[in-house]
């Protein structure tokens, strides 16, 4: 019979993912490394894979950590929640919204929103489920969503979209590249560097709005694919592998070794954050999220 997943289990994996520093995880979860490491590797023994590559220079993920990573956040996420929810029964019934979140912003940061959105609904709670726009879309069709944030454009068909802010985008780059010393670089600056770039089936509609871009400034980098997390692409930019277009939003994340700086046409590629529902669904609180939204923006951005 096989062994169950525990909760803690993911939670150290997460941790030592996020920062490739057994220290510095053991710090965040407020535990010691030996315990930690007892943790990840009983989770190992469970998969039967190795996640994370251990040498003199570091730790990395291996290949099956970094596909594993992504199912092991939504996989803790929905055991918070039911968590959550347990904790609700026992308070008496809440009326809960599942909110769908593009992944091109910080999943981990929007417990902030939640908390904003409760002190304007403090009898609604928000279930956060994040997501890549094109995913989102078809939950939100399907109904499994009541609405959700995401990167525009994007084809949504005849769901209804608020335009919430742009998102310009930013670069990212390893502490120690030539360019950090520069305040602000432009695509040009970046022709003969390899760039972290997404795949055209993760959102057509703005990858070609970006090609568009590309093509008329004759910027024609190399590239090679970009990771599905935020986290393990930050690190991957530290260990010097590549650089990065990120929103600007996620900036906020402090990753060491990797520095941020403006784009001269990152208001030219921004993404898009828009509110997606269905039509008639939930209209007064979807209302009160992009208000939300709007707010927890400008408390990143500044």
């Amino acid at each position: 019979m096989s062994q169950p997943l525990k909760h803690k289990q993911l939670a150290c994996f997460i941790a030592v993912a996020d920062t490739l520093n057994f220290r510095q995880a053991a710090e965040r979860l407020h535990m010691t490394q030996p315990p930690l490491s007892r943790q990840i590797s009983q989770l190992e023994d469970v998969l039967g894979v190795q996640l994370f590559e251990r040498s003199r220079r570091g730790v990395s993920l291996t290949e099956a950590g970094e596909r594993f990573l992504p199912d092991a956040r939504a996989l803790l996420g929905q055991a918070d929640a039911l968590i959550e929810k347990a904790r609700d029964y026992a308070q008496g019934a809440e009326h809960v919204l599942n909110i769908g979140i593009t992944t091109a912003l910080d999943a981990m940061a929007f417990p902030d929103l939640a908390a904003l959105f409760r002190t304007r609904w403090p009898e609604v709670r928000l279930n956060l489920v994040p997501q890549r726009s094109i995913e989102l879309i078809k939950r939100l069709q399907s109904g499994e969503l009541d609405a959700a944030l995401l990167g525009l454009p994007s084809r949504t068909g005849d769901l209804l979209v608020e335009h919430v802010y742009d998102d310009p985008l930013a670069v990212a780059l390893p502490k120690g590249h030539p360019l950090a010393r520069k305040r602000q670089l432009a695509l040009a600056d970046l022709q003969v560097e390899t760039l972290f770039w997404f795949k055209r089936a993760l959102n057509p509609t703005y990858h070609d709005h970006c090609q568009q871009v590309f093509q008329a400034l004759a910027f024609s980098p190399r590239t090679i694919p970009e990771p599905t997390d935020h986290h393990v692409l930050l690190g991957m930019i530290a260990a010097g592998q590549g650089i990065a277009l990120i929103p600007s939003s996620l900036k906020a994340i402090q990753r060491s070794g990797v520095v941020y700086r403006s784009l001269k046409e990152g208001a030219q590629l921004a993404i898009g954050i828009g509110v997606a529902r269905r039509q008639g669904a939930v209209a007064p609180l979807v209302g009160e999220l992009v208000e939300s939204v709007r707010t927890y923006y400008k408390s990143l951005t500044g």
